[in-house]
């Protein structure tokens, strides 16, 4: 029974880290590709090149026991919406 607040209490944590990631971001910017999987677990983030409007297509890719898959979309450009 432990065990299981203890995972319970460690993702959490790391949501609360990931929001305030989110919170404090500043505008979007296309970044090189960064992948990696290791025992089927892992993923990463790809952007293409910006277009001539400076927006640019975003990739990312999650895997857990090597079930999972990529999630593309168009990011704008400016600061995020309020």
């Amino acid at each position: 029974m432990t065990n299981k607040w203890m995972i319970a209490g460690a993702a959490a944590v790391l949501a609360g880290a990931g929001l305030a990631t989110v919170v404090s971001a500043g505008p979007a910017a296309a970044q090189p590709c960064s992948n990696a999987v290791v025992f089927g677990n892992g993923g990463g983030r790809c952007d293409s090149l910006p277009g001539p409007d400076g927006t640019f297509q975003r990739c990312d890719t999650v895997y857990v026991l090597g079930i999972g898959g990529t999630n593309c979309y168009q990011v704008p450009v400016g600061p995020p919406p309020t």
